[in-house]
């Protein structure tokens, strides 16, 4: 199969089996005019650090490849897709889990299905996920791995005077600043920024700082908007040295006072009309906006052009900065000078969490050993640890001691609580090679090696019986005196690796070790054919009187295939044997109990 097939599948289903089942259960939502027989995965948005995550992606499978086939051409067109089923996904951005609908999918019965991604990412970046999964195509199985990217992003803290681009990380982290309060071009906008590592701005848009220290660092923001100006909202006459000529019934003699405000260039730009008698206090107010000048302002007493015009009771020059009680000789006068400001204050936090320690791998025993065996490596940490082959996450490997069976470079990676990882130096596994396997047969209570096994000269053997070393038995044969299990070792010199193999022998006490079983064939004229068979094997002997026969068929292993055979022949007699048929390919052991004699032969089933 195309490995390409695969990964089409891949895409939609890496994540189809439930590692930690903590998400909600998602629902399948696909466009209501989706082709039956199609490929397709919906849309999965990225992540951001810090923020809650909580998405369904939905898809329909092919059920055949012809989908497939007009993305790719050299696939075949017109096969079904039985199963699909992941294996393993590792590197999952740490906090996030998912959970899928199904562990695996016949897209033959329901071809739809969904994943939801939950929970809370913690560091950002791009995580190349490594998904394994297995196809079934008509009957060919078969796994693949495939890189899957997912992008979490910066996380982003906001308040009402600004936000913070990527304000959580590990080891060191740069982070962007974003005002919230933009003068757009506008004068009076003042800014104070304090990062909290020891650096402040006035920029409206500071630069981006980096924090290479671990710790909680705050930022304090400040914005004055300064845009409204100064307001003369009020005047209050508290007080003056003038008097009105005495008019009416009461004959009164307070003044009859007016405001008039004059700017820097003396032309009027405020005049009430007349208070007739006033009695101090008197309050004015003219909500007149001020610049940055120097005003006269007066307060007339308004005689209508008696005694020579009206009299001026106070005259005296204020700025936008004179509000509160102005005196003078004989009057007093309080302006209140309205000058609006807004103040906003933030607060937020930049946090860098420390990067573990790089774990250390312990070895119990040597990194280079035999086939077969395990080298144990152990984590210098006793949680949160993750075992890599080669650089690839090994499925379901967390635990702190992992056995390791395979040569490659073997590393283990550290996470933190808070989602920052460390990795080992590279550890490197490396398996001898055994040798080949023993293989023997018992012949007339003799144990030897197969014709077609060869070892080298310098090879050991040892022979065991039931277990226990046969003192001084260290030839590649052996002749047995009873009855019980018979293991042979051989081991290679050069590295001290060793093979082996078992045969439960029943001993005959009738036979001698040194009857040849070729004078045995020739004196029946034994023929077993063909050989090798498919179907039926043919045995035939010539014996000049009648004997007694039992026929067994054992495997490699000592284990015998259907029943023990008896026959009684005389002559050219031939016995079929149509047991074989039913036998998986490979070679056996014929082996012929005739009266109080054993003949083996080997044959080989296609």
């Amino acid at each position: 199969m195309n490995r390409i097939f695969y990964s089409f599948i891949l895409i939609l289903f890496f994540q189809a089996s439930n590692l930690t089942a903590q998400c909600p259960g998602c629902i399948i939502d696909l466009p209501e005019d989706l082709a039956e027989d199609t490929l397709y995965v919906g849309e999965l948005a990225n992540g951001i650090a810090n923020d809650s995550y909580d998405q369904d992606l939905s898809f329909r499978m092919p059920k055949t490849t012809t989908p497939v086939s007009e993305i790719d051409p050299t696939i075949p067109a017109g096969l079904d897709i039985n199963q699909i089923s992941v294996v393993n996904i590792s590197n999952v951005p740490p906090g996030l889990t998912w959970e899928s609908d199904q562990d695996s999918y016949n897209p033959q019965e329901n071809p739809d299905g969904c994943l939801k991604f939950c929970g809370t990412p913690l560091v950002p970046g791009l995580y190349v996920m490594e998904v394994t999964v297995e196809a079934t195509v008509v009957i060919i199985n078969q796994q693949t791995s495939f890189p899957l990217e997912i992008l979490i992003e910066p996380a982003v803290s906001n308040n009402d005077g600004f936000s913070i681009n990527n304000n959580v990380g590990c080891g060191e982290v740069t982070v962007g600043f974003e005002n919230n309060v933009p003068s757009n071009g506008d004068e009076g906008f003042t800014y104070l920024w304090d990062f909290g590592n020891g650096i402040t701005s006035l920029d409206e848009n500071p630069s981006n700082q980096t924090y290479n220290s671990p710790g909680t660092y705050l930022v304090n923001y400040q914005a004055v908007i300064d845009t409204s100006g100064y307001i003369l909202t009020k005047v209050r006459v508290n007080d003056v040295g003038c008097d009105d000529i005495p008019t009416g019934p009461a004959w009164s003699n307070n003044p009859d006072m007016r405001l008039q405000i004059l700017d820097q260039n003396g032309v009027e730009i405020y005049d009430t009309d007349p208070i007739d008698n006033t009695d101090p206090p008197v309050e004015f107010f003219p909500n007149l906006l001020l610049t940055e000048q120097i005003y006269t302002m007066k307060i007339i007493d308004n005689d209508s052009g008696i005694n020579g015009g009206d009299d001026i009771c106070i005259q005296t020059s204020f700025t936008i900065f004179s509000d509160g009680t102005m005196t003078g000789s004989d009057w007093e006068l309080e302006l209140e000078i309205f000058h609006p400001v807004d103040t906003i204050s933030s607060l937020d936090s930049v946090i860098v969490y420390a990067i573990p320690e790089p774990p250390i791998i312990i070895t119990q025993g040597a990194t280079e050993t035999c086939a077969g065996e395990a080298v144990v490596l152990t984590s210098s940490y006793d949680f949160n640890n993750q075992w890599l082959l080669n650089g690839m996450p090994i499925e379901d490997a967390t635990e702190p001691t992992f056995e390791a069976e395979e040569f490659g470079d073997y590393q283990v990676v550290h996470t933190s609580d808070e989602g920052c990882s460390s990795t080992s130096e590279i550890t490197s596994v490396l398996f001898l090679e055994n040798p080949g396997t023993p293989t023997f047969l018992n012949e007339n209570n003799y144990l030897s090696l197969l014709e077609t096994i060869v070892f080298p000269s310098d090879f050991e053997f040892q022979w065991y019986q039931d277990g226990i070393p046969l003192a001084g038995e260290t030839t590649s044969s052996f002749c047995t005196m009873e009855s019980g299990n018979y293991t042979l070792e051989v081991t290679d010199p050069i590295n001290g690796c060793t093979s082996s193999f078992s045969l439960e022998v029943t001993y005959d006490g009738s036979l001698d070790c040194f009857t040849s079983t070729a004078d045995l064939i020739n004196q029946y004229q034994l023929n077993i054919f063909p050989n090798p068979v498919n179907d039926q094997l043919t045995v035939q002997l010539e014996t000049i009187e009648t004997v007694d026969l039992q026929i067994r068929v054992i495997d490699l292993l000592g284990r015998q295939h259907g029943g023990i055979i008896e026959a009684t022949t005389l002559g050219r007699d031939q016995i079929i044997l149509d047991q074989v048929n039913d036998l998986l390919p490979g070679l056996y052991w014929l082996e012929l109990q005739i009266e109080d004699q054993t003949i083996v032969q080997q044959f080989v089933k296609l």
